[in-house]
């Protein structure tokens, strides 16, 4: 971890935190399905936390069609204004 700062500061990190305003406005909100959603037999898991999407919970949606928990993506978007599976922006932020 302390690596991964020192290779930060050499590269002139850009902060690319977002504010949870910014995030719920791009998030696509919708709530888990589970009879309607599972395609196979292997669950449908958030990436994030690695745990299983339960009935009625909100999942969030990135424009990539990424899916996690709303909770979970939140955190991370916070921190990070990418995908945690494709890495792609999540929030486009050019003027």
């Amino acid at each position: 971890m302390q690596e991964n700062l020192e290779l930060e500061e050499q590269m002139g990190r850009v902060d690319s935190r977002l504010s949870e305003e910014t995030i719920m406005g791009h998030l696509k909100v919708r709530s888990y399905d589970a009879t309607s959603e599972r395609i196979n037999e292997e669950p449908d898991i958030c990436v994030i936390c690695q745990g299983e999407y339960e009935k009625d919970e909100l999942i969030g949606g990135l424009q990539c069609r990424h899916e996690y928990h709303v909770e979970c993506v939140k955190k991370w978007l916070q921190q990070h204004n990418s995908c945690p599976i494709c890495k792609a922006d999540a929030v486009s932020l050019s003027t």
